[in-house]
């Protein structure tokens, strides 16, 4: 289900600058999101090196917890893909309430909680993993408060019923509806892509962590499991 903002004359008018204001603080929420995402990887980057897995390196755990994490970014890459797909250009436009937007609200933000989780398990540690999922977990839930009262603004009603029946986060897949065909921005999606790739650098960062940890150039305080 899409909904399109109507009306006639003035009053058309004012709902489309209404939307303009709506959209531009949404721009301003979206970029605290990315520095409070920023902060906690500085924090990661300079916490991590000095914690490192219970777990033998080479041992089958450890490896993996570090596939398993290989195979949380691949899926978050592809999810937040067939995201963009249903978005199609309308994101500001229209409700999105269709593929991955009818099962939970915030798809994209799960599937960024799946690549956070996923960097994580680069350290061979499960309990590191999930404690960053749980801090991005954190930052999502604070942006999403904020989205959602500038969404019920801009959709009114609409979005109100969207809630009711949609998860915020947790996908319910028995929710699931889409369209036979839909509109894909190649732009939109190669911009997905793109942006998520530097998940991938997590791979190099944390083995080079782990190969300065067993040099003796770095000290391990704490082992985690």
């Amino acid at each position: 289900m899409t909904h399109s903002p109507a009306g006639d004359g003035g009053d058309k008018d004012g709902c489309t600058a209404t939307l303009d204001a709506t959209w531009e603080h949404l721009a301003h929420a979206q970029v605290r999101r990315r520095r409070a995402l920023g902060v906690l990887a500085v924090l990661a980057v300079c916490t991590l090196p000095w914690i490192g897995s219970a777990w033998p390196e080479a041992g089958w755990v450890n490896q993996g917890l570090e596939w398993a994490g290989l195979a949380l970014l691949i899926l978050a890459v592809l999810g937040r893909c067939a995201c963009m797909l249903y978005l199609g250009g309308r994101k500001g436009a229209d409700l999105v309430a269709e593929g991955p937007y009818s099962v939970s609200r915030n798809p994209l933000y799960v599937f960024s909680i799946l690549a956070v989780c996923g960097m994580g398990l680069q350290t061979g540690s499960l309990v590191i993993g999930l404690a960053l999922a749980a801090l991005a977990s954190l930052i999502f839930h604070w942006i999403v408060g904020e989205e959602e009262v500038l969404l019920r603004q801009a959709f009114g009603a609409s979005y109100d019923e969207y809630c009711r029946r949609t998860p915020r986060f947790l996908p319910r897949w028995s929710l699931w509806q889409s369209p036979q065909h839909v509109t894909v921005d190649l732009h939109g999606v190669w911009n997905t892509v793109r942006d998520a790739l530097p998940y991938f650098l997590s791979i190099p960062v944390f083995e080079a962590i782990e190969a300065a940890q067993q040099a003796g150039w770095v000290h391990v305080y704490f082992f985690l499991f």
